[in-house]
């Protein structure tokens, strides 16, 4: 019997960017020793980022955790959140009503640490929503990116600095959702102060990040295991003309 290798042992946390090298063939690099961050000098904009990973059994390598930065990268994928000033972590849950596609969405923030912080970081709920009528085809995490941003975070915009959107899904489009060139939903387009972050809820179990979108996961499925249990449905608001869902509701819960 071959003994199970512990893929948290052979996570590796890197920098990467994407550079156009001159004909020497050489990257020049800065590093800040206060700080252990990099800079790729002449990267892309928009392509440095920390990354933790691992090579599956298959020999093609997962990524646990990928964290854009604005050109300097911390070579930790624990700390390189920390360069943001709040985070918002989105997890969203399928479940059938019926014949009804129909999902739950939760969301936790976090305020990050100064420089230097040594400790555990408090994260706190942020809202929940219940999503109906979801097309056949349609990502629902996206809706709830949408919805979260629309009634959470829209009205207070502009206090809150550099904002970091954790979410398990859609890591090939991160690029170019941060560089606006396409929408995080349809034609909505990330404010420019806020990244989307990416984080395995399944395998990131070692990060503030993954901590936080492992969080929502289990209150989006508690809420949707209630809803299974009472069959109580909250009072629905329609869509307006979105042809992606039907309708949704803001989900109360306690806070503790």
């Amino acid at each position: 019997m071959s003994k199970k290798i512990d893929e948290r042992s052979r996570r590796v946390d890197s920098v990467y960017a994407i550079v156009n090298v001159e004909s020497d063939g050489q990257v020049k690099l800065n590093y800040d020793f206060q700080t252990d961050r990099i800079e790729i000098v002449g990267a892309d904009l928009g392509s440095s980022r920390t990354e933790r990973r691992y090579e599956r059994a298959s020999g093609k390598s997962k990524v646990v955790s990928s964290i854009p930065s604005d050109g300097s990268s911390a070579f930790d994928a624990t700390r390189a959140l920390y360069a943001y000033d709040l985070a918002i972590a989105i997890d969203t849950n399928t479940l059938a009503i019926g014949n009804t596609r129909c999902a739950v969405c939760f969301s936790h923030y976090a305020q990050m640490p100064s420089r230097g912080f040594v400790g555990n970081i408090a994260y706190c709920p942020l809202g929940a929503f219940l999503i109906t009528g979801i097309a056949e085809g349609v990502n629902p995490e996206r809706i709830g990116w949408f919805l979260t941003f629309k009634h959470h975070l829209a009205p207070n915009q502009a206090r809150m600095g550099k904002l970091a959107v954790v979410v398990d899904s859609e890591l090939g489009l991160h690029r170019a959702i941060n560089s606006r060139e396409i929408g995080y939903y349809e034609e909505n387009f990330l404010p420019q102060n806020a990244t989307m972050v990416y984080s395995s809820s399944d395998k990131d179990k070692e990060t503030l990040q993954g901590v936080m979108l492992r969080a929502c996961d289990k209150s989006s499925r508690g809420i949707l295991a209630e809803l299974r249990q009472t069959g109580t449905i909250p009072p629905l608001s329609p869509s307006s003309g979105d042809e992606n869902f039907v309708a949704f509701a803001k989900i109360n819960f306690r806070r503790e």
